[in-house]
């Protein structure tokens, strides 16, 4: 490959990945034509993309990012993996799929610049999705408001049993 070429495809390589923070490096040694296309698809459905890589120019395109640390995962037949923002549900659908295939192994990450080895993005996997998050906080914040508006009604609700029973005896009493 001509030392233009080479070039013109680390920069490529650069801009695709320079403004993501997030990437998953797996092996696909062995995988099938057939579940490759099946793997490229459903990720693709979901936003997620698989791209092949050459290791050499994505050594290079990687340091040139300041993301060194993730070039020792580039072994061998290497693809990387970039998502949306959420690095979970990346995470969560490579982990599931190298389940399906056992030909596509999980090598590692980058997530928020911290290099990630295989264990901890099947941990990153157990995590709940960002919508998720933040529904358990919005939850989690209203419940003492609930708690609180339960509390003021609970007070009302016997202030007007209390009324309702002078009420009740003024009129018994006649007056």
């Amino acid at each position: 490959m001509a030392n233009e070429l080479k070039e013109l495809i680390v920069k490529e390589m650069i801009s695709k990945y320079q403004n993501k923070n997030n990437y998953l490096i797996v092996g696909y040694q062995g995988i099938k034509a057939s579940e490759f296309d099946q793997l490229r698809s459903d990720l693709r459905k979901k936003e997620i993309h698989l791209d092949v890589v050459k290791n050499a120019l994505m050594v290079i395109a990687f340091k040139q990012m300041g993301a060194t640390g993730i070039v020792g995962l580039l072994n061998g037949p290497t693809a990387v993996v970039t998502g949306m923002e959420d690095p979970v549900v990346t995470a969560k659908e490579a982990v599931g799929w190298s389940k399906k295939i056992s030909a596509l192994t999980l090598r590692g990450g980058y997530v928020d610049g911290a290099v990630l080895s295989a264990d901890e993005v099947n941990e990153l996997a157990k995590l709940p999705t960002m919508p998720v998050l933040y529904t358990q906080i919005v939850t989690s914040m209203n419940a003492p408001i609930v708690g609180v508006v339960s509390a003021f009604n609970a007070v009302l609700r016997g202030l007007a049993t209390v009324l309702q029973a002078v009420k009740d005896k003024k009129e018994k009493s006649g007056g």
